[in-house]
């Protein structure tokens, strides 16, 4: 409800009606048709420098959207976004991870996000913040997106936090 709220952003899906049922919840919410997941285009292969640029430009808009609305998104992840090959527009989706913005920061043992784009104070504080953890989220996905595989397989890599660039045509 709170990104229906103006100015709305092209990179972000948009929830155009809501109706609540005694056990459920019934979303109309938009259908980008000739979308697929940002997952499904980045595993095929490393992409350019240009194109990864084209990509974050837009994931790091959307997620700014979310935190002017009050909205921590709590999971950036290349499955969580719709790209669009044709015109290389990119949506944030899935809001079911999402919690209100708090600058009090949110309790570690409930993370509620993808395990390998977690960030590394989820596992060694008892607190987390949403900005730290929305860029530690978006460089993972900027490693994906150059690498086409993730830099952290488990918590210990997570917090050792050491990356390998696996691309050598890197600039």
């Amino acid at each position: 409800m709170m990104m229906r709220r103006e100015p709305i952003s092209p990179f972000v899906i948009q929830l155009y009606e809501w109706f609540e049922h005694p056990k459920e919840f019934s979303l109309v919410m938009e259908y980008p048709e000739a979308y697929e997941t940002l997952y499904d285009i980045i595993t095929r292969q490393p992409w350019s420098d240009w194109f990864s640029r084209v990509v974050m430009r837009q994931a790091v808009r959307a997620v700014l959207h979310c935190i002017h609305h009050g909205v921590f998104h709590n999971d950036i992840h290349a499955e969580n976004f719709l790209f669009e090959k044709d015109t290389l527009d990119l949506k944030l989706i899935d809001f079911g991870c999402g919690q209100l913005f708090s600058s009090e920061g949110y309790e570690s043992n409930r993370y509620r996000g993808f395990r390998e784009y977690c960030p590394p104070e989820v596992f060694t504080e008892p607190r987390f913040h949403a900005v730290p953890a929305n860029v530690w989220s978006l460089g993972v996905l900027l490693y994906e997106l150059s690498n086409a595989c993730l830099p952290f397989r488990n918590r210990t890599e997570i917090k050792q936090a050491e990356v390998t660039f696996q691309n050598p045509n890197l600039s």
